[in-house]
């Protein structure tokens, strides 16, 4: 029986970010977080999720 590969995880480099290559092109991501924010991410993604359904531009949210 095989199993399928896990993908490689690349590792955390400065806080917050990380690398990630896609077929030939690598990306570098940073990840922040609002301490004061109401919304959970949960609910940020379903916002975005709904925008996008919806036809409209999601601008630096």
């Amino acid at each position: 029986m095989q199993t399928a590969a896990a993908p490689k995880e690349q590792p955390l480099h400065a806080a917050g970010t990380f690398t990630r290559r896609i077929g030939s092109t690598t990306y570098r991501v940073g990840v922040h977080f609002s301490r004061t924010s109401k919304e959970t991410v949960n609910d940020k993604i379903a916002k975005l999720v709904r925008m996008e359904a919806a036809g409209k531009a999601v601008a630096n949210q």
